[in-house]
């Protein structure tokens, strides 16, 4: 199989300009390696000579104040391109807080916009290392959340579910709860600090994911959690991932231009990693792992 010949959907992408004043985060202290503008001439020359087709951009941590016009921004640059260029993003996924008292009006906004399919809130806590922590506490244990969470089903939106292995349990009564919603799980469900030697403990939380047909998985994040990733250190997270959820529910993105920043792999390199990983499956397969469950899932 031909790289540069295969069908891509990049499944987990962000835009964003730091000198537009919309995001305080990539201007904060600590965060300097992410100060960089990424737009979309950024990224289609990180493409090249791939054939990606469409891809999905999740929400990048824009100000609050700002999430429906992450959203607007991202539908009007789809909108305004020519059918003879590459038109992205495809599917977006917003922001929105469930705790939020007009959290429905923020749903209803978001879906003004054609290419809009679910929300993306970071979960990511663990009251025992603040530092893999993204939360402020754990969203999954507020009942008003979790309440608030079921507008998804109303209007018929995925969520994008980004947790640490720790919340499995939680998120699993989550996903029990709302067995309607389609939970896609970000960056192979965050494995920091995953080895061969520990890796059963990451394992067990996919083998219990697994289990529901509402869940699919994001194979993603690797150069985030792993700065010197290579295909041999992947491998084991792709092969249990697809031995687990299937090969009709796992899917392939970069989580670029993150991955791009916390890594020295190009573009290029992760997919032609995901590629030499799945070689010996068959053409169908590979397929549906590169570009027709992410069709499927986000509906483009």
């Amino acid at each position: 199989m031909n790289l540069e010949s295969q069908k891509i959907i990049d499944t987990h992408h962000h835009l964003w300009d730091p000198t537009n004043g919309k995001y305080n985060w990539l201007i904060a202290d600590g965060h300097e390696v992410f100060n960089k503008v990424y737009l979309h001439k950024e990224f289609e020359q990180d493409i090249a000579n791939l054939n990606l087709i469409k891809s999905v951009h999740v929400q990048a941590e824009i100000n609050l104040s700002e999430t429906i016009y992450e959203t607007k921004w991202l539908q009007d640059y789809y909108n305004n391109q020519s059918l003879h260029d590459r038109k992205l993003p495809n599917a977006i996924i917003g922001f929105a807080d469930f705790l939020d008292t007009k959290v429905e009006q923020t749903l209803q906004e978001h879906l003004k916009y054609p290419n809009f399919r679910g929300i993306r809130q970071i979960l990511n806590f663990d009251k025992k290392n603040k530092n893999i922590s993204h939360a402020t506490f754990d969203y999954l244990k507020n009942d008003l959340w979790v309440k608030n969470f079921g507008l998804l089903k109303k209007f018929d939106l995925l969520f994008d579910l980004s947790i640490l292995i720790n919340q499995t349990e939680d998120a699993e009564n989550l996903i029990k709860k709302y067995d309607s919603t389609l939970f896609i799980i970000n960056h192979t469900l965050c494995p920091h600090d995953i080895t061969n030697e520990n890796i059963n403990l990451w394992l067990d939380k996919i083998k219990i994911l697994s289990k529901y047909e509402n869940v699919a998985m994001k194979l993603s994040g690797f150069g985030e959690f792993n700065s010197n990733w290579t295909t041999e250190s992947i491998k084991p997270l792709i092969l249990y991932s697809i031995e687990n959820f299937g090969i009709n529910r796992c899917m392939f993105g970069t989580n670029f231009p993150v991955d791009k920043f916390l890594s020295n792999a190009s573009y290029e390199d992760y997919w032609k990693a995901y590629l030499k990983i799945t070689q010996d499956f068959r053409e169908d397969e590979i397929n549906n792992l590169f570009y027709k469950n992410a069709e499927k899932f986000y509906k483009i």
